[in-house]
């Protein structure tokens, strides 16, 4: 009997380390806690349940990426260094390691979420053979914040009341296009914005609405011009290494969760905004004495100027840039976005920063 049990003990310990020999470990990168419910209640729910869920043997380490010990502009060269195994990559943070991630969300060409889908459809083949041949990471699939749009300590009527005022920007690439509408660019940190609007440091500030409403920004910043900068569109990457690890079957089995999980972020991210539009006062927030969002009405030119802003002005810098780095690049992004979004400005008719439907004059665009 004494044989039978101690038989017993070995084999549940030779299947208990068998099983942690199986095991997959995946050490994961995911977005700032402060960027909101989209991380918070999809994306660390979807890493925590992923071995439930897939059935696979991994073991996920997830971490929000302010925890992680580097900055998020680093987010490919960490992958590429095996440092993590999976990032939720954030495309305007790691633009300067690879400039076709601005490519595909440039200023002021998605003006909605269907555009922003198809420009997605268009571009990710390109976008993730590019990632797998310079960083040696697969491209899961591509998700957004929702628009980033603008937010201000006071009143305004439209992008002609920018002029003047200092407007906060997670980049410098969006910079130009804030000085032609006539503000004033500062470049300030998804995490410090909320004290700048507080103590008076920018009057403005650009982010998806859910994003800024539970960071804080609305209690300083009420007032909320839906008119789309950009779209913040983000990624997920894996290290190529980690991918070639796994059977044919288990990267079919990841790859299908990573599309729901995905298709899951799009209609959050969509019903996220549409609350936003009806004044906010469902959208998680930092306090329960948030104020209710004062959403303006923009003025129906406002669209085409920002279309053309981004065309006449980012277009041609980014573009400039990317052929450094991918020599013909730019004539294969014109290619495939063309049958999606006008690469051309407006028609004649559209307002632009100098035409006389403006209520006041914006500075020309800077060289």
């Amino acid at each position: 009997m004494r044989r039978l049990g101690l038989l017993l003990v070995i084999v549940a310990a030779f299947i208990a380390a068998w099983r942690k020999l199986d095991e997959i470990p995946l050490a994961v990168i995911g977005q700032p806690s402060t960027t909101g419910s989209l991380q918070t209640e999809k994306e660390a729910t979807f890493f925590r349940t992923l071995r439930e869920k897939t059935g696979l043997p991994v073991r996920v380490t997830y971490r929000p990426v302010e925890m992680a010990g580097f900055k998020d502009t680093h987010q490919l060269q960490m992958l590429k260094d095996g440092q993590f195994d999976l990032v939720s990559l954030r495309f305007l943070q790691n633009r300067q390691a690879e400039p076709l991630l601005e490519g595909i969300d440039l200023v002021g060409l998605i003006p909605d979420f269907a555009t922003a889908r198809q420009i997605v459809d268009a571009y990710a083949p390109t976008l993730g053979r590019e990632l797998r041949r310079r960083f040696d990471v697969k491209l899961l699939g591509l998700w957004t914040f929702g628009p980033q749009e603008f937010f201000s300590r006071t009143p305004l009527r439209g992008l002609a009341d920018l002029k003047g005022r200092r407007v906060r920007v997670g980049d410098a690439s969006l910079a130009p296009v804030i000085s032609a509408l006539g503000g004033i660019p500062a470049v300030i940190p998804f995490d410090d914005t909320r004290q700048a609007l507080e103590i008076g440091l920018v009057d403005c500030a650009v982010s998806s609405a859910a994003s800024a409403r539970y960071a804080g920004w609305t209690d300083a910043a009420p007032h909320y011009l839906p008119v789309a900068l950009h779209f913040g569109l983000n990624g997920y990457v894996i290290a190529l290494g980690k991918w070639d690890s796994l059977s044919p079957s288990q990267q079919a089995i990841l790859q299908q969760a990573f599309n729901a999980h995905i298709a899951d972020l799009w209609r959050y991210s969509e019903d996220l905004h549409s609350r936003a539009l009806r004044g906010g006062r469902d959208l998680p927030r930092s306090r329960d004495d948030s104020p209710d969002l004062v959403v303006v009405e923009p003025p129906a030119h406002d669209g085409h100027l920002m279309h053309d802003l981004g065309v006449s002005t980012a277009l041609p810098r980014w573009a400039k840039r990317c052929e450094e780095v991918h020599p013909g690049a730019v004539a294969i992004w014109r290619e495939r976005l063309a049958p999606v979004v006008t690469l051309e400005p407006s028609a004649p008719h559209a307002v632009g920063p100098n035409t006389e439907p403006r209520r006041e004059p914006v500075a020309e665009t800077g060289p």
